[in-house]
């Protein structure tokens, strides 16, 4: 009876000790995750654990969030060097805290991210695209960072960093003019006389206001000279457009300044005495703002402001016009992401043809503190309902995804997709650097790669019909981040650096 009765309760005391220890380990888990929940949700949306691998949580992206949750840093050098423009925290988090929000995204992180599964294997080089380079032999650091066509005056434009070149082609792809800049052109404005370039001042990630907005005037021979500074004070600037919001005759400039930890999405208007200056409007002061639209969105004839910010708090802004040409009063955000998911590029189409612009986003930034191959990387088509409620109805993955293109490119009557990637799969599917998204219906997209893609990553594209036969061709710019990847190294073997601009001219669809 005695040994029983002993076995019965050893059972139930180890039952009670072992509910006991889920109980805590249960408990410090939910601190943890309460505790990321309440801290690392303040300036952005909350980074599930699942989004990145434990590794890369640890040695990467945690000990780079520290110092905004006002950790101490770990020596003197370090306390001097902090940059003062990186937000912190009004409330700094414990050491004891930091530690628990630590282990929660340990102990919830997996330990290696899942592999893509695409809906379908991509065929290889479609027969409607001859691909190429756009100038043979064309010297340059294949760090292409505008890539720009004007049909109207015959210009395409070709800009680079490290030698801080411009590049003006006509459309026969003879260079009418080059001009070295003080720093990597971004973006330009193309009127007849005269060019707005766009100046980042500083690509490298950096707080300092040292872009500018430089107009040069354009000689007869084809020269650019007496440039002007229009625009000063800009916070690495990367894309810029011309509208007149209040009909005044005199338009204003709408320019995102990346930045880095300062930034902003800004109107200038020119000065009320008529003069050369501009007067700002911050219509957001956070970093990140790399691409917006102009579009009436609210259906009410004036035309509104779209926005994408890349940086931390990732997300695609409504910014409402009045009806009056001004800003400043009503905004809304009509899609927000994780801040790893690395928010490229977006552009408004409509892709269920009820005459409501839907969104495709573009996200596969993969340069800072998380270089791993991730799955969410890719496009997506989120859905209008016709008041601005926006749902995704179509992911296609794809490791790095830059940029794209939305045209009818098979001439079917349906918006197919171009898509560029700065961090492919190089070992393994390299081709896949740049994809055709062929469109046949209900957010069906057939795909295919190109053996030209392999041995470079790409990023910037622009749409021109370079031989004016009416369908859309496309130029695709490098950007060989030879310190990021190894791709050069791991291709063909032909000893040839690949071009730094490819064309992708248009043939027709061939059945």
């Amino acid at each position: 009876m005695f040994a029983p009765s002993s076995v019965v309760w050893c059972r139930v005391v180890l039952t009670l000790v072992c509910i006991t220890l889920a109980s805590c380990g249960r408990s410090s888990q939910t601190a943890g995750e309460k505790l990321a929940q309440a801290n690392c949700a303040v300036c952005h949306m909350f980074p599930d654990p699942q989004l990145l691998d434990k590794k890369t949580w640890v040695s990467g992206v945690l000990p780079q969030m520290a110092p905004r949750l006002g950790l101490p840093a770990g020596s003197l050098y370090e306390e001097t060097s902090r940059n003062p423009y990186v937000t912190v925290l009004s409330r700094p988090v414990s050491q004891t805290d930091w530690q628990a929000i630590v282990r929660f995204y340990e102990e919830r992180a997996p330990v290696v991210l899942s592999e893509q599964s695409l809906p379908a294997e991509p065929q290889l080089d479609p027969p409607f695209f001859t691909t190429g380079p756009f100038i043979p032999g064309l010297q340059s650091s294949a760090i292409i960072t505008l890539l720009k066509a004007d049909s109207v005056n015959d210009r395409i434009f070709v800009g680079e960093a490290v030698s801080n070149t411009l590049r003006i082609f006509d459309f026969n792809r003879h260079l009418k003019s080059t001009l070295r800049l003080g720093s990597a052109p971004t973006d330009v404005i193309s009127d007849k006389d005269r060019i707005l370039v766009l100046e980042s001042g500083n690509l490298a990630p950096n707080d300092e206001p040292s872009g500018s907005l430089v107009a040069y005037q354009l000689a007869g021979d084809g020269s650019l000279r007496r440039p002007v500074t229009v625009i000063d004070s800009l916070f690495r600037p990367v894309f810029v457009e011309r509208y007149d919001f209040d009909g005044d005759g005199r338009p204003e400039y709408v320019i995102c300044e990346f930045g880095n930890n300062r930034g902003r999405l800004a109107l200038y208007r020119a000065g009320a005495t008529g003069g050369s200056r501009y007067q700002r409007q911050v219509l957001d002061a956070s970093p990140g703002a790399i691409r917006f639209e102009i579009r009436d969105m609210t259906g009410d004839g004036a035309p509104d402001i779209v926005a994408l910010f890349a940086q931390a708090d990732e997300r695609i802004v409504l910014f409402e016009n009045d009806g009056a040409g001004r800003f400043g009063g009503r905004q809304r955000v009509l899609a927000r992401f994780p801040p790893v998911y690395g928010s490229m590029y977006f552009t408004l189409a409509d892709f269920n043809g009820d005459g409501k612009p839907d969104i495709l986003y573009v996200n596969g930034d993969n340069f800072d503190y998380s270089r791993v191959l991730k799955p969410y990387h890719g496009v997506r088509i989120l859905e209008n309902d016709g008041r601005n409620n926006f749902t995704e109805r179509y992911f296609f993955p794809m490791y790095g995804a830059a940029h794209a293109i939305v045209a009818d490119f098979d001439h079917d009557g349906d918006p197919d997709i171009l898509v560029t990637s700065n961090f492919a799969d190089s070992l393994r599917h390299p081709e896949r650097g740049i994809v055709y998204l062929e469109n046949v219906g209900r957010y069906e997209f057939r795909p295919y790669a190109f053996s030209v893609a392999a041995g470079s990553q790409w990023n910037v594209m622009a749409s021109v019909d370079i031989n004016r036969d009416g369908r859309p061709d496309v130029l695709i710019g490098a950007m060989r981040l030879q310190s990021i990847t190894r791709i050069s190294e791991t291709s063909s073997g032909t000893g040839r650096e690949p071009a730094a601009v490819l064309l992708f001219e248009n043939v027709g669809a061939k059945r």
